[in-house]
């Protein structure tokens, strides 16, 4: 089953005062952390809805490989809006779908993972009797929670299917909740989570005689899917356009069959779409790249389980 991820970082916090996404808790930002720990969990396919100070945010995180999904309207409208943004795109790409709001970075990879152990159609973790972050449910719910008019946002949308169809999971993880109100508690969560960073990180590139299809193809060609656009997903992954195209072109060769369809005409001059092959092509190749993420994670942990090279926070971590 493939899972996505939808962060919506769109609005200012009026709380705090300030751009939360870029505020930086340690060494990375609330929304570096948000990704990491996504990335850290398999999920590869992530889309961030971004609308205040988009450009800024969507600079601060190139090489992340995220789609970015603006809401023009951020400022006259709410929280959901952004989510139905970044839930139409998910639409048919994936089975099941996290929901994260950017301001809950610290929640745990171990978190994901037991979520993603339930069969319920909807999953919402409880750490002391909170409900937190991030949501997981069917991509099946996508239509009706897009359709869906009433109040309380995405938590009303979820309630409205059902009480059978969810899952209320109890986790011991603070960070589902941001719970930090104070400097201590805040130090606290960083340093639980800067234990769970430390992991090893391997690169799939699928090759003949030359590499011709790796990260930044997957990058490039999600962003031509959702902006129908080469020369804008070029932009946005911060290449030329003629390099964009010389990587498109390579794999082509490679494979032997077209992976964007370009449609001439119309008011709006046409645009670029990738084709179902080339899909297709993004979802085996991410399915690979997680199984490989995955033993490489596994033998991380049994090789360096007994080793006295990584701080002790890190070593009790792999060990479990």
């Amino acid at each position: 089953m493939r899972t996505g991820a939808v962060i919506v970082a769109a609005g200012m916090s009026k709380r705090m005062r300030q751009f939360k996404q870029l505020m930086k808790i340690g060494d990375m930002s609330f929304a570096e952390r948000v990704v990491m720990n996504f990335k850290k969990a398999g999920v590869d396919d992530i889309v961030m809805v971004t609308g205040y100070q988009a450009d800024q945010l969507e600079e601060s995180l190139k090489g992340l490989d995220v789609v970015f999904l603006r809401n023009e309207q951020y400022e006259t409208t709410q929280m959901f809006d952004s989510a139905k943004i970044g839930l139409s795109y998910m639409q048919g790409r994936v089975d099941r779908v996290f929901f994260c709001p950017v301001d809950i970075p610290f929640f745990l990879e171990e978190t994901l993972r037991l979520e993603l152990t339930r069969t319920e159609k909807i999953v919402l973790p409880i750490c002391h009797n909170r409900l937190g972050h991030p949501i997981l449910f069917d991509a099946e719910l996508i239509p009706e929670i897009l359709d869906y008019q009433g109040g309380n946002g995405l938590k009303g949308a979820l309630d409205s299917i059902g009480s059978e169809a969810t899952c209320y999971l109890p986790v011991a993880d603070e960070g589902t909740t941001m719970d930090a109100d104070t400097q201590t508690d805040l130090q606290y969560l960083i340093d639980i989570q800067n234990s769970t960073l430390m992991h090893p990180e391997v690169s799939v590139r699928l090759v003949n005689t030359k590499s011709f299809f790796d990260v930044q193809t997957v990058n490039l060609l999600k962003n031509v899917d959702s902006l129908g656009s080469v020369k804008e997903a070029c932009e946005k992954i911060d290449i030329s356009y003629s390099k964009g195209w010389n990587i498109i072109r390579k794999a082509e060769k490679a494979l032997g069959y077209q992976l964007i369809e370009r449609k001439a005409g119309g008011r709006d001059g046409g645009r670029s779409d990738t084709t179902k092959r080339c899909r297709d092509l993004i979802g085996m190749y991410e399915l690979l790249k997680d199984k490989v993420s995955r033993d490489a994670e596994k033998e991380f942990c049994t090789i360096f389980s007994a080793s006295d090279l990584f701080p002790a926070s890190t070593r009790e971590r792999i060990r479990k």
